[in-house]
């Protein structure tokens, strides 16, 4: 037994001359982590879509109100514009009107070749806010349709903060992802002009769903 005195006291040292660890001990926590992490990888990855869905949505949602209170303190019209660019992570100037990308431009005017312009909130400014959807998530699918279930890329509030009946405004965005399982999150702007984030795949019952 290896020992110290300390103060006439013998005090036991139980790390000396303790054995290694084995190739088989080794081994056999190596495979319980494989097992372990076989096991947990699908919920992680199904967990990383869910948040890049959810990430989204949320941007879109708070883009759409962000236009209407902006409409409402302008009093003018004001648009929230979906728009795709080929760079995906930074807005340029290469960008171009799409009701199938989840990144947006809030302007009252058609921010087409112009969304790398810096935003302000400044009259006539040409982007007041922006936003591009590989910040918030990858593999992304969003499509935007109006009340006739046709494609639309743009919502227009007017003074009053309502839906716009000139020109086709989008009431519908859906956003899910563009593989494996996730849940599907919906948008709805009603003519009022208030935007409601929902599930349309939950029970009948849960307050989530869409109406």
């Amino acid at each position: 037994m290896n020992t110290l005195p300390r103060r006439g006291v013998e005090v036991f040292l139980p790390w000396h001359g303790q054995r290694g660890v084995t190739l088989t001990e080794v081994l056999v926590v190596v495979a319980i982590l494989g097992t372990v992490m076989f096991a947990v990888l699908p919920e992680v990855a199904t967990w990383m879509r869910n948040l890049g869905v959810r990430n989204v949505a949320e941007s879109i949602k708070g883009g759409l109100e962000r236009a209407r209170l902006e409409a409402l303190r302008r009093n003018s019209a004001v648009t929230f514009w979906m728009v795709e660019d080929s760079g995906r992570s930074v807005l340029s100037d290469a960008c171009v009107l799409s009701s199938e990308s989840g990144s947006w431009v809030i302007s009252s005017q058609n921010p087409t070749g112009k969304c790398g312009t810096e935003p302000s909130k400044d009259e006539g400014a040409v982007v007041i806010e922006k936003w591009a959807v590989s910040e918030g998530g990858r593999s992304v699918v969003v499509g935007a349709a109006d009340a006739n279930s046709n494609g639309a890329d743009r919502v227009i509030f007017t003074s009053l903060g309502q839906l716009s009946t000139l020109g086709t405004s989008a009431a519908q965005i859906d956003i899910k992802s563009s593989s494996g399982e996730a849940r599907n999150l919906r948008i709805q702007i009603n003519a009022g002009g208030s935007v409601r984030l929902c599930d349309p795949n939950v029970a009948a019952d849960d307050p989530r769903r869409c109406g």
